[in-house]
């Protein structure tokens, strides 16, 4: 799960830069962006009742596989319709990937631990791949200038994730799903009679906007606005990324000891204000230091949403994938919406918005703070 984390992030921070390249329009860089959020959202919305009908072996390795083909074909494409096919089947085989984790992970050893403890592992292993792989990508397309950087990058991280896959199919056991329920099936989730709560499930959505929104597509354009050489621009990445997974190994202690609603205002405080000092000031040592400190505010939200909102939806399969779709549709939101205005507004009007997209974030979980209080 490490080294898949690693695959999947590898260019992550790298494409809204890519893109920024090839074209200065600003729909067309939007465009690009969304087009691999839809196929993510496609899979989590669709196939609810199908990954994880399917043995998760099979679909870790089909979907890895569909992933390192669509880099390589993003590396290659020598126009927009290779281009933005290759973004949709990268969008499709991550979000594969994604669902199958969560069913490999309670799977490998069902008998021998409870499923939070087995996702809590997988999650775990896959920030921290994610981590070291963040800045990967653009310390590759750093050290070799032009596009040939880009096209090292991205073919680099298709073989990466080709092995990956030969690797999964190969050394783990067969992971079928449990007996029951009718085999894989493609349609709509059914959600009817599921209580849920709107608020803590947009914040579901505030929470992966931030990643998708910052540490993605905001950062990264601001590094390139602002003239950052790609180095500076990968270790603000690669600081943000680290201090993410220091900050997780203690965040579920912090949490029991002072409360989710609590963690989660104190880390949407801290994003909008380093927001609105990446919106006020520049230089690339303020640059480094927010972005280290953002860290820290993705940290508390990762840690605290799914906490969050699990009590407030529930545990039940339909509940959680409420959940997986509305942090979807979060980071489609932030990576589509961040990397449109980056690029036609320019990064201090971004990072006030998102400062004022993240305080009315911290009056969302206060809310659900009080109502959790008061029920």
């Amino acid at each position: 799960m490490a080294a898949s984390g690693v695959a999947l992030s590898l260019t992550a921070p790298l494409e809204v830069l890519f893109i920024r390249d090839r074209s200065r329009s600003s729909l067309y860089i939007g465009l690009f962006m969304l087009v691999s959020g839809l196929g993510v959202v496609a899979v989590d919305v669709f196939g609810t009742r199908f990954v994880p009908r399917l043995d998760a072996r099979a679909a870790l390795a089909a979907g890895l596989s569909v992933f390192g083909v669509a880099c390589i074909g993003l590396g290659v494409a020598p126009d927009g319709g290779l281009l933005m096919s290759s973004r949709l089947l990268q969008g499709f085989g991550g979000g594969m990937m994604l669902g199958a984790g969560l069913q490999a992970a309670v799977r490998v050893r069902p008998a021998a631990e409870d499923p939070a403890h087995a996702l809590g592992r997988f999650n775990a292993a896959f920030l921290f791949g994610g981590a070291v792989g963040s800045p990967g990508g653009l310390l590759v397309a750093g050290l070799v200038a032009g596009r040939a950087g880009y096209l090292i990058a991205f073919v680099v991280t298709g073989a990466l994730a080709l092995v990956i896959a030969a690797v999964l199919a190969t050394a783990l056991p067969r992971l079928a799903a449990p007996a029951g329920p009718p085999g894989p099936r493609i349609g709509l989730p059914r959600f009817a009679k599921v209580p849920a709560s709107g608020a803590a499930l947009v914040l579901a959505m505030s929470g992966e906007f931030l990643r998708g929104g910052v540490l993605l597509t905001a950062l990264p354009l601001a590094g390139a606005a602002r003239a950052y050489s790609t180095i500076t621009i990968s270790l603000a990445i690669a600081l943000m990324s680290g201090v993410e997974i220091a900050v997780l190994a203690v965040a579920y202690r912090i949490i029991a000891r002072v409360g989710v609603v609590a963690v989660l205002v104190a880390s949407f405080a801290l994003g909008a204000l380093c927001a609105a000092l990446l919106a006020i000031t520049d230089g690339a040592a303020t640059y480094l230091a927010v972005s280290l400190l953002f860290g820290v505010s993705l940290a508390g939200a990762t840690a605290s949403l799914p906490v969050l909102v699990v009590a407030q939806v529930g545990d039940s399969a339909a509940g959680l994938a409420k959940f997986r779709i509305s942090a979807g549709a979060g980071i489609l939101a932030g990576s589509f919406g961040c990397s449109v205005l980056g690029a036609s507004i320019g990064p201090a009007a971004l990072f006030s918005l998102i400062a004022l997209t993240l305080l009315g974030s911290l009056q969302l979980a206060c809310f659900v703070g009080r109502r959790m209080a008061t029920a």
